[in-house]
């Protein structure tokens, strides 16, 4: 099941060994990929027209940092 649509905006983490949860950056969906849920072609704010495959996690769009902190927190990770 996919939650969002091309053209909406959302925030990409990445999960560093070292430092836990990170955000990547904002993203805008340009397309889904049918075979995997919630897998994205996505394009950065940062690097227009440049496209990447990534995993968005639906639990953290509407807080993000909050929810980095949160989930830092209770891996042991702390900034």
């Amino acid at each position: 099941m996919h939650t969002f649509k091309a053209g909406d905006t959302v925030t990409i983490f990445q999960m560093s060994p070292s430092k836990g949860l990170l955000i990547e950056g904002k993203a805008t969906i340009r397309k889904r990929i049918h075979d995997m849920e919630e897998r994205y072609m996505v394009e950065f704010e940062s690097e227009p027209k440049e496209m990447y495959e990534r995993f968005v996690d639906t639990w953290g769009q509407q807080h993000p940092e909050k929810y980095v902190r949160g989930f830092n927190k209770k891996i042991g990770k702390t900034a």
